[in-house]
């Protein structure tokens, strides 16, 4: 069975609640939080290995969320690692939808936080954002010129000029996948071109990956910095 690498930071202990297929992580506060949703990468390594949902890359961020205030909760769009964007798409709508209605959270604060091959799925939410988005964050994100970034006939770098009020916090390694590195610098001239709130959170030393595989101080700032952005964007 693949190796599952731990998280740059402490993984808190936190409340949990199963809600329509979902692990919900609770924080203290009993009056309706923020929600946070993780949506993993693809494609991945499927075989032999558990859902993304039980890594401890996503536990761990998940918790942290938790422990800062948020309902947070990790979103299995592609369970066996390959690519489809309308089956990814159709999961993603429905966990928003169950997220929402939970009484544990308020129903007009919540954040999307995408993480590499799982970020072309932001493009619909980067072009029309709903009124409850109030963030949308990405880690080593891929968004290169290819039909697996092109969501609907919609290219995320096409789709961030209307995001326009809509704050996004952005984390970019300096170790990049080669392919991966070059299709980053359009979406930020993109985004800061159309005036998007945009934070770049950046990792010089990073992989992609960094998160579980550099545990190093450098890492654990930029983690910490990655959860207090979306927390506080949120949160407003």
């Amino acid at each position: 069975m693949p190796t599952d690498p731990p998280f740059v930071l402490p993984t808190p202990d936190v409340s949990h609640a199963t809600h329509e297929d979902l692990e919900l992580y609770l924080p203290t506060s009993s009056e309706p939080s923020p929600a946070v949703l993780l949506i993993h990468g693809v494609p991945y390594s499927a075989e032999g290995r558990e859902l993304p949902s039980a890594w401890q890359i996503y536990r761990g961020y998940a918790s942290q969320l938790a422990d800062r205030g948020c309902v947070a909760t990790v979103v299995d769009h592609s369970p066996d690692g390959l690519p489809d964007q309308d089956r990814s798409l159709t999961a993603l709508s429905k966990a928003i939808a169950a997220v929402r209605a939970h009484p544990r959270v308020d129903e007009s604060r919540v954040a999307l936080w995408f993480f590499s091959g799982g970020s072309p799925l932001s493009a619909g939410f980067l072009q029309s954002p709903p009124d409850w988005l109030r963030c949308i964050a990405l880690t080593y994100p891929v968004l290169g010129d290819s039909e697996l970034v092109t969501i609907r006939g919609v290219h995320p770098i096409d789709a961030v000029a209307g995001a326009r009020d809509l704050p996004l916090v952005m984390t970019v390694v300096g170790n990049e996948l080669p392919d991966v590195a070059l299709t980053q610098p359009p979406f930020i001239e993109a985004a800061r071109a159309a005036g998007v709130d945009l934070e770049l959170i950046e990792v010089p030393d990073g992989r992609h990956g960094f998160d579980v595989l550099d545990h190093t101080e450098e890492s654990r700032r930029a983690v910490a910095a990655a959860l207090s952005a979306v927390t506080e964007r949120v949160r407003s």
